[in-house]
Parts: structure tokens; C-alpha cells; sequence
């Protein structure tokens, strides 16, 4: 029984970690364009950029504030809780509400990049992966 136990949570503790864990070229790169104050709400802006190679995906994850974003290139494939999947292509914009559990994923034939907006409270991360 101790046995059957322990292998049920080594592979169990395996399938998290190869879920969670993609080589650097699978993962998007973000480049920080802007960051300032929304007047004197205590909340702030962040505008970047969001590039994906080919097959790129992300882990799910949330924000803690919105999330506005406008495809530049390519098409990317957004999944959110609660949400059937949409496809975006250039000129396509979205927003995924503070707290939303979602990810993209890639699935032009090449790269595709977004420029990104995340309007949250001053000091907070500005991601969580999901649980």
C-alpha cells in the first residue's frame, strides 16, 4: 500500500512539473514598453509587448487587475474560465478581467506578437499562475 502510494504521487508530482515547466523558447518573452501611474488612483499601467515563437503557450495564470491586448501579428488562441476559446488575429483586440484564470497560445504558422496593457493596484505581482 506504501509503495502504491508513493508511485501515485511521484507521477502525480511529475505530470505537474511537465505541465508547469516548457523550455524558454515555448515560453513568450515580454518586453516592458511603459509603466506609470493611472492619476492618483493608487493603481498602475503597464504597457509591453508579448512575443510567441511558434507553438508558443503559456501556463494558465491570472492578473490581479485588467488585462487589455491588441494582436500586432499573427494569431493567438486565448482561453478563459468561464469562456468558449476565441481566436485572435492582427488587428484584433481583447481584455481578460482581474482575476480570470486563462493562457494563449500561438498558432500562426509563425511568430505572433501582442502589445499588452495591465491596469493593477501599485505593488502588486503582476501575475499568479493558476491553482
Amino acid at each position: 500500500m506504501k509503495i502504491a502510494t508513493c508511485m501515485a504521487l511521484a507521477c502525480a508530482s511529475l505530470l505537474i512539473q511537465s505541465a508547469q515547466a516548457q523550455s524558454p523558447e515555448q515560453r513568450p518573452t515580454r518586453a516592458v514598453l511603459q509603466k506609470t501611474d493611472v492619476g492618483s488612483t493608487g493603481r498602475e499601467a503597464t504597457l509591453q509587448t508579448v512575443e510567441f515563437a511558434k507553438g508558443a503557450a503559456e501556463i494558465p495564470h491570472t492578473h490581479p487587475g485588467e488585462l487589455m491586448g491588441y494582436v500586432l501579428t499573427g494569431a493567438f488562441e486565448l482561453s478563459v474560465a468561464g469562456r468558449p476559446v476565441v481566436t485572435y488575429r492582427a488587428g484584433d483586440g481583447f481584455m481578460v478581467e482581474g482575476g480570470k484564470v486563462h493562457y494563449g497560445k500561438n498558432i500562426a504558422d509563425g511568430p505572433s506578437k501582442l502589445l499588452v496593457t495591465i491596469i493593477l493596484e501599485k505593488g502588486q505581482p503582476p501575475s499568479t499562475p493558476a491553482r
